[in-house]
């Protein structure tokens, strides 16, 4: 459940850090450079949620953590398809969902690993996995804005791979045995 978690953050990462800049100048009329200072608060916000979570992973069960960066990471999509004029908004909580959609699924591996050596191959497969998949995100995005002529099947995508990742990230922390309290 971890690499299929891994698998939604990960092509969601890259993806929404590929397309980004070229979806608001699309949307929003602005000039590349302006598009790309804008998508740039997506990478800074995640400094929040990757101290965010382990501020909550210690006053809440496992899986708190993973159902708050979850239901922040599905708002970006969300946000950019029914109300784009709140793009500023929207990258800052995606940015905060991605920081700590990383630090949610690494701080499962490092609870339910029995040893270093445990957490080091855990932690290697499900990043292999997840960025194997995440190689994905970009070129499809791409070709459906392509295809398409839009960005509302692209930002679908991105909202599926954030919901692989909530239910993958909430099975594993119910899964790992702390996850219940």
């Amino acid at each position: 459940m971890l690499a299929l978690a891994f698998c939604g953050q990960a092509m969601a990462y890259y993806s929404v850090t590929a397309w980004l800049p070229a979806l608001l100048a699309d949307t929003r009329g602005l000039s590349l450079a302006s598009s790309g200072a804008s998508a740039s608060l997506f990478q800074v916000a995640a400094v929040i949620g990757a101290f965010g979570v382990p501020l909550l992973t210690a006053r809440a069960p496992t899986w708190v953590p993973v159902v708050v960066i979850g239901a922040l990471w599905i708002t970006l999509p969300i946000g950019l398809l029914v109300a784009p004029e709140g793009y500023i908004l929207w990258s800052i909580i995606g940015g905060a969902a991605q920081g700590g959609g990383f630090t949610a699924i690494f701080s499962i591996v490092a609870r339910v690993a029995r040893s270093s050596g445990e957490a080091a191959s855990m932690s290697a497969r499900v990043q292999g996995i997840g960025y194997l998949a995440a190689t994905v995100g970009p070129p499809l995005l791409g070709g459906l804005n392509t295809a398409t002529g839009g960005w509302a099947a692209p930002l679908l995508s991105v909202l599926a791979a954030t919901l692989v990742f909530t239910v993958g990230g909430v099975l594993a922390a119910l899964g790992s045995g702390r996850g219940r309290g």
